[in-house]
């Protein structure tokens, strides 16, 4: 398994993956995204500012319930 993170470099400005909005400090939280190249699996934990740290994390519940609901 080969994982790959990318991490800004220090004179870089850090940004939300998901809104491109700019992160002063350290990220409110992080995604995870998964790709799968034949035998190869890179794995990416780009940084999300805390406003959509809050909505990934209320969307993942939700679908969460619902499947649950749906059995």
């Amino acid at each position: 398994m080969l994982e790959s993170e990318r991490h800004p470099m220090p004179d870089e400005e850090l940004t939300c993956h998901a809104c491109n909005a700019p992160i002063e400090g350290e990220p409110a939280g992080r995604g995870l995204l998964l790709f799968v190249r034949g035998d190869d699996v890179i794995r990416e934990e780009p940084p999300l500012c805390e406003r959509c740290a809050l909505a990934v994390s209320m969307t993942a519940l939700y679908r969460w319930e619902i499947e649950e609901e749906e059995g």
